[in-house]
């Protein structure tokens, strides 16, 4: 074996004898066991490059490629654009269903609408039908205003009375301004 290798020997000294440093600095010697070998190196060389348990600060890039799992792991960029473009895109699909449910629900709405329109306007005038009502809510019959109610709750009867007998028992017809009940039998 060409070279030479220096190698230390160290005492054997129960692990418990031994006295914990709590506050290294980074000219302080350790050696650390990495595979079957013991290093020796400045706590400064063999420590520096990784964050201290208690936090500390980290210059530069941090990459992490891992799906997190838990809400306080690293979350890397591309898995949060991901999240956030499935989320628009579910929202944007709820949108859209729900515009499509509430032109389904208006069209349903103008359909029972025009259905009760086109049943009421083939009971107008019919025997057993209904008669409409007036712009000023006086009953209609044949299209004419025939009755209404003025505001203290009279009976207005608002069709034109003939002005000559119309030839009916009971019929009414102006008679030279005076009402008069027909007496034809």
């Amino acid at each position: 074996m060409s070279g030479t290798q220096a190698q230390t020997v160290f005492a054997a000294t129960p692990a418990a004898n031994l006295t914990v440093v709590a506050d290294l600095q980074d000219t302080d010697t350790v050696v650390i066991q990495r595979g079957g070998n013991l290093l020796q190196a400045p706590q400064g060389v063999a420590f520096g490059a990784y964050l201290p348990l208690g936090g500390g600060s980290i210059a530069g890039a941090v990459s992490w490629s891992g799906t997190p799992t838990e809400p306080a792991h690293l979350t890397p960029k591309a898995y949060v654009d991901q999240q956030v473009a499935s989320t628009m895109q579910s929202n944007s699909q709820s949108a859209a269903l729900a515009v499509a449910a509430k032109v389904d629900a208006q069209n349903a709405a103008l359909a029972s609408a025009n259905s009760a329109t086109t049943a009421i306007n083939a009971q107008k005038d019919n025997a057993g039908g209904v008669a409409a009502l007036s712009a000023s809510n006086n009953l209609m019959l044949n299209s004419k205003e025939v009755m209404g109610v003025d505001a203290n709750g009279n009976l207005i009867i608002v069709l034109p009375i003939p002005t000559s007998d119309p030839g009916v028992k009971g019929a009414c017809y102006w008679n030279g301004g005076i009402l008069t009940l027909s007496s034809v039998s």
